[in-house]
């Protein structure tokens, strides 16, 4: 049973991923529990980029690694292509593994330094005993070129490349073993923003030319704004908001998204100014999370509702593809009492 709102679930036969309820909590000693992703509901189409945005321990980089089962949630459903990754046996999660890769935060830190780069790449494919030592070299070979690195380099081992170069590697090595979905967790975030735009060029470069479905994992709303399909707003373990990224950028429903919209910097010297509505007070602790709304200790427009009721997603508007978990939505108008 979902016990949280699942009303912005599309009915759709092509949902590559379904997560339902997923929930993960860890233990922190003296009967305490961090609760770290509380009972989110979301779907990932098949050829879609889904992004999940929010602050640093908002629980973003923990869902995607609930549903690669690192580690298993505490409860919820992961519906990768119509069956429960939840529910499955070690030897049946093994089968369905290279079909869903990561791409990890620090590219430098997440390559083996006393391996070659062909070792690296290659090492996905002799695990699952793909192919002979020849036709491996070749998907080496071909895989560095599609990213944009000369095969001659395999040769070479992960110091002697730069942070951009490392991130390259790191694509190819998830994409070697032709995934379905790819879990992009930070992916620019250690890189210089000359670099960014690079890898993020890559990412959907790579995107089209292997069918990818792509969750992408970001605290930077400036840069999932234009590779994302669906921007997905995540507070303290909870979804706030959820829908395109045109809707939540030029009109954000929950005031929590507003904030982090008015403090993401515009390079247009010619922009309108922004109402600067700053966030205040400190982020409350996952082992204590606030009853009702988890964004009521830090908004403005709190009242006893929110403290005494869960907001659950509803749709914004005429459409039925932006959707916020708020009691006071904000709205064009501007008042944050309008239904």
């Amino acid at each position: 049973m979902v016990d949280s709102s699942a009303a912005h679930l599309r009915d759709d036969d092509h949902a590559l991923l379904r997560v339902e309820d997923l929930t993960v909590e860890f233990g922190a000693g003296r009967g305490r529990r961090v609760h770290a992703v509380s009972g989110i509901t979301f779907d990932v189409l098949a050829g879609e980029t889904l992004s999940l945005v929010g602050e640093s321990g908002c629980g973003k980089s923990t869902t995607g690694r609930a549903i690669v089962q690192l580690p298993p949630p505490t409860r919820g459903r992961v519906l990768y292509d119509g069956d429960d990754l939840a529910k499955m046996s070690k030897i049946q999660l093994k089968k369905v593994r290279p079909r869903i890769q990561m791409i990890y935060q620090d590219p430098i830190s997440s390559l083996n330094p006393r391996r070659t780069i062909g070792r690296v790449i290659d090492e996905p494919l002799r695990v699952w005993r793909t192919g002979d030592n020849k036709s491996r070299g070749r998907a080496v070979d071909e895989i560095l070129e599609a990213v944009g690195l000369d095969p001659s380099a395999k040769s070479r081992r992960p110091y002697e490349f730069s942070g951009g170069q490392c991130q390259r590697i790191c694509i190819a090595r998830a994409l070697v073993l032709d995934p379905d979905l790819v879990i992009c967790d930070e992916p620019v975030s250690a890189l210089d923003v000359s670099v960014q735009a690079q890898i993020l060029n890559l990412l959907e470069e790579m995107k089209e030319r292997y069918g990818l479905t792509l969750i992408f994992i970001s605290h930077d709303l400036a840069v999932v704004r234009n590779v994302s399909d669906r921007v997905a707003v995540m507070y303290l373990g909870k979804l706030c908001e959820i829908g395109p990224p045109e809707d939540l950028y030029d009109a954000p429903a929950h005031p929590y998204t507003a904030a982090l919209m008015d403090a993401a910097p515009v390079a247009d010297p010619d922009a309108p100014v922004r109402q600067n509505r700053a966030l205040t007070g400190e982020l409350p602790s996952p082992l204590a999370p606030p009853s009702g709304c988890r964004f009521r200790t830090r908004c403005e427009y709190a009242t006893e509702r929110c403290t005494n009721e869960e907001p659950l997603l509803r749709p914004v508007g005429p459409g039925q593809d932006h959707f916020v978990a708020c009691h006071h939505p904000l709205v064009e108008t501007g008042d944050p009492e309008a239904p």
